[in-house]
């Protein structure tokens, strides 16, 4: 067995909390690349101000997503309705599954708070309804996310 020395171990820690993962699934195209875009410009100054390194993967089916979540994902922002038959609340089940720490944050534009209460009880982080603020709260959110991680 192979010891790493204290120092790199050290290291590679700062390194991986120095690091951040968000995925974006949404099925519409438009709307997927408009948040992305949005997040990607919003988080590159958080990332160069904090020193961090920021990756956002965006998908737009739920199969891909799953296929691709990383147990160290620290923020998924979903969709309600997805295509195939799925909703947020088949995601909430896997993401936590595959990745206990990650916050979920469901995106809607479904104004029921019936929906937003389930998703809630289902163990997401926040839900956000789409409208004019939609991009600009995502984008606060994950800037809570991460200066909440800096203070851990």
């Amino acid at each position: 067995m192979q010891t790493v020395p204290a120092e790199k171990k050290e290291q590679k820690e700062n390194t991986m909390q120095n690091q951040f993962k968000i995925i974006i699934l949404e099925d519409n195209d438009f709307y997927n690349n408009l948040l992305t875009r949005q997040l990607q410009n919003y988080t590159d100054a958080i990332a160069e101000d904090k020193g961090y390194e920021i990756e956002i993967q965006s998908y737009t089916n739920a199969s891909d997503c799953i296929r691709n979540l990383k147990p160290d994902t620290d923020v998924a922002i979903v969709d309600y309705y997805l295509g195939d038959s799925k909703n947020a609340l088949d995601m909430l089940k896997v993401i936590k599954e595959k990745s206990p720490d990650c916050k979920v944050v469901v995106i809607s534009q479904v104004r029921n708070i019936k929906t937003s209460f389930e998703t809630l009880n289902e163990g997401a982080f926040t839900f956000i309804y789409k409208d004019r603020d939609a991009l600009m709260n995502s984008c606060h959110l994950v800037e809570d996310v991460i200066n909440e991680r800096m203070r851990a």
